[in-house]
């Protein structure tokens, strides 16, 4: 007798190696979703220090800097003093060379385009001696970024 088709226990052992295939497949599809938000959410926090790099190189020595800070920089030939400004992220985005738009601050990882309201954002921008600029932005005041630490080029350790 020459039967076609398969039997039960042929139906369930493919069923269940279909479904180890399928569990492996989504785990690590999963995986690289998350891999992937990170990413686009760090060069968001990228495009965001470049800005701030040109406006610093652009406008920067416009701002009052009359405020020393109670810390200094330690360069290799001593320590150096260190002033301090303040301004609005608006005055970033309204620079001379449009380092970044309104429309530019839409984090990439999740599409939220309320992400800044920039006029609340406050940049700290700090100057040493040899007029270097850092800045530093509380990253919490970006409302669709994940990471709650600051955009910041200070030097490691520094408080003012």
């Amino acid at each position: 007798m020459n039967r076609k088709g398969f039997t039960l226990v042929e139906l369930l052992a493919t069923l269940v190696v279909l479904g180890i295939v399928m569990s492996i497949v989504l785990v690590s599809v999963n995986g690289g979703f998350g891999e992937a938000k990170n990413k686009t959410e760090d060069v968001f926090i990228d495009t965001i220090k470049d800005a701030m790099d040109m406006y610093l190189n652009s406008d920067a020595k416009e701002l009052d800097f009359d405020t020393t800070c109670s810390n200094s920089i330690d360069k290799t030939y001593g320590e150096v003093k260190v002033y301090k400004a303040s301004t609005n992220f608006q005055n970033v985005i309204n620079s001379k060379y449009k380092p970044i738009t309104q429309d530019d601050l839409v984090n990439p990882a999740n599409k939220d385009v309320d992400c800044v309201d920039a006029v609340n954002i406050i940049v700290n921008v700090y100057r040493d001696e040899d007029f270097v600029y850092y800045y530093s932005i509380d990253k919490s005041r970006f409302a669709c970024l994940t990471q709650t630490d600051k955009i910041s080029n200070l030097p490691e350790g520094f408080d003012c």
